[in-house]
């Protein structure tokens, strides 16, 4: 099966996507609901994360392993620039 460039596109925005639900679930869930702070907050971001990595892996269908870096970039990227946008947002 050739890999279109609207499957890639598509599988690469999941991939963002899935990076900034990750923060907001370990932020709100992890950090929130559960009262843990600290790195329970990032093992969590990084578990999810590694979740949307493989969802945009399946979803682009490759063999690549080139491609699951890149998806890996995307969403652990997105997950740490948001995690530390939030951050800054705070007075720590």
């Amino acid at each position: 099966m050739e890999l279109t460039s609207n499957r890639r596109s598509t599988a690469g925005l999941l991939a963002l996507c899935c990076g900034l639900l990750s923060t907001m679930v370990a932020v709100e869930v992890v950090g929130g609901y559960l009262s843990l702070e600290g790195m329970p907050v990032v093992y969590g971001l990084l578990g999810l994360s590694a979740v949307g990595t493989l969802a945009s892996k399946w979803f682009s269908r490759t063999a690549s392993w080139k491609s699951v870096l890149l998806y890996g970039a995307l969403t652990f990227g997105s997950s740490i620039l948001l995690f530390l946008y939030l951050f800054s947002l705070t007075d720590a």
